[in-house]
């Protein structure tokens, strides 16, 4: 690894590209005095070597204990303290002084398990500022954040830099790369491809680096076959609500149809989400290919035809200590007979060598921890996965948070073949240029309820941030139905 700041100096340097995740996960010798093996495996890093060595961490997976409060993880592993007792109250002072100095509004007396996924991704931040450092690691600090919360946090940035600090920062947004970088080093299949004078590089020239061939960009719009108006309803909401969403909601998508959900934190989308795969209790009338049905757990949605894939992939998607075929094959139906209660090595590897060619699943063998996968990949295994469910209505949380623009770009076109098999895909994204690329019409959450609906030209990034932050701007939502059905015979998509 090259010289990336490890003395304390105005400079900043962010490293973009396939192999960043897994560098911020290296501890070499000359950075925080923790030694990895002489074949490269990579080793987690102790807390206490971080502190000696003046090095702090954080990563994208987070380290946080969920039955601890934010006061206890923040400074978990160097507590103040007072005569050997640990001085609770001047933890949550300084934790509070920690959250002010980040413009948070979070209790440092909460229990983390409580915390959103975007708050919990904060108290990371917050637990790797309590420390003395001189130089700062930051891996996709910002994938779990958005809007005003990534704006903070790079503001934070540029105040570390006038301090001082030196940082690494690993990350996959090209905007946040040119904003605040002077150096990008870009690293592709385990190599130091590129590295780069952040003004004297476009944006092009960068991506060229990281996928080492040209990008052939998705277009703005998919040119796609339009619904079928006949096609049958997948999924069918009828004045449901759920906690946060106040206002009932009422639905229809169909199959082949891509509608997404956008809206700021706290706008209820993805409470929103959660119900509908049984994870919250639910009122009204959700309908699953024409029959009503009660979702009252995760299993309940599975057996319905509903599945869905989390916006945290680590503690609600992948399981991380078992391998890339396991976690492929793991909700596999149409199985008969004794194939439904013992595995069948030839048939799950049949299927592992099919899904990995047609996803294309970058991984070494199949009995490898997918838990060592990039974060694309992982995603990519997920999607394996929903397929081999079979479901009719797929839920989409965040689908492409913490992966490159190569792999966002093949989730992209995922997204769409499952829907040439007719599966209806529900999006919920806080990326409102992702939902203008693949939605064919977008509800935009705001304040517990649906402020509008978006079809046909209106589904832009412009429209959609408008309509989150309550411009009037949109589809009237007293009439969703008759939108709906609009939508189909004037979406572009």
């Amino acid at each position: 690894m090259r010289s990336v700041g490890t003395r304390p100096s105005p400079a900043r340097q962010r490293v973009s590209g396939a192999m960043t995740t897994r560098l911020g996960r290296v501890r070499s010798p000359t950075v925080n005095g923790v030694n990895s093996t002489d074949t490269g495996s990579l080793l987690n890093c102790r807390l206490r070597a971080e502190v000696r060595s003046h090095v702090s961490v954080i990563s994208q997976e987070f380290r946080l204990v969920p039955q601890l409060t934010v006061a206890e993880n923040i400074f978990l592993g160097h507590e103040p303290n007072s005569r050997g007792l640990i001085n609770y109250r001047d933890m949550r002072r300084r934790a509070a002084a920690l959250m002010s100095e980040m413009q948070l509004d979070i209790d440092p007396d909460e229990r983390v398990a409580r915390l959103s996924v975007a708050d919990q991704q904060m108290v990371e931040i917050s637990k790797a500022l309590s420390r003395e450092f001189d130089v700062l690691v930051m891996d996709e600090p910002t994938a779990a954040l958005h809007g005003d919360e990534v704006s903070r946090l790079l503001a934070l940035v540029e105040r570390l830099r006038e301090r001082g600090k030196a940082i690494l920062y690993v990350s996959h947004h090209l905007d946040e790369i040119f904003a605040v970088s002077d150096r990008i080093v870009v690293f592709r299949d385990g190599r130091n491809v590129a590295d780069l004078v952040t003004e004297d590089t476009a944006e092009d020239e960068l991506v060229t680096h990281m996928l080492g061939r040209t990008l052939q960009k998705f277009e703005e719009r998919v040119t796609v076959t339009p619904v079928d108006e006949h096609a049958p309803v997948r999924l069918s909401l009828t004045d449901v609500r759920c906690p946060r969403v106040h206002t009932p909601v009422s639905l229809d998508v169909k199959a082949g149809e891509v509608v997404g959900l956008a809206g700021l934190l706290g706008s209820g989308r993805t409470e929103f989400m959660q119900s509908l795969f049984g994870m919250l209790p639910t009122k009204g009338t959700v309908s699953i290919d024409g029959t009503a049905l009660a979702l009252r757990s995760p299993a309940d949605a599975i057996a319905a035809g509903v599945f869905m894939l989390s916006e945290d992939r680590k503690k609600e998607g992948i399981l991380p200590h078992l391998s890339v075929l396991e976690n492929l094959v793991i909700s596999q139906r149409g199985l008969t007979g004794i194939d439904r209660w013992l595995p069948v090595r030839r048939a799950e590897t049949s299927t592992y060598d099919r899904l990995k060619s047609e996803l294309r699943i970058r991984v070494d063998r199949a009995g490898q921890l997918i838990g060592n996968l990039s974060g694309g990949n992982q995603q990519r295994v997920l999607f394996g996965r929903a397929a081999l469910s079979e479901c009719s209505v797929l839920l989409l949380n965040e689908p492409t948070r913490g992966v490159d623009v190569g792999a966002k770009l093949e989730i992209y076109e995922l997204i769409r073949s499952l829907t040439e098999q007719g599966v209806a895909v529900l999006v919920s994204s806080s990326d409102a240029p992702e939902l203008s690329t693949v939605v064919d019409r977008c509800l935009v959450f705001r304040n517990g309820g649906v402020a509008a609906e978006l079809v046909g030209n209106d589904v832009n990034e412009e429209t959609i941030l408008a309509s989150s932050l309550g411009n009037s701007t949109g589809t009237d939502t007293s009439a969703h139905r008759s939108h709906a059905a609009k939508a189909q015979g004037e979406s572009d998509v």
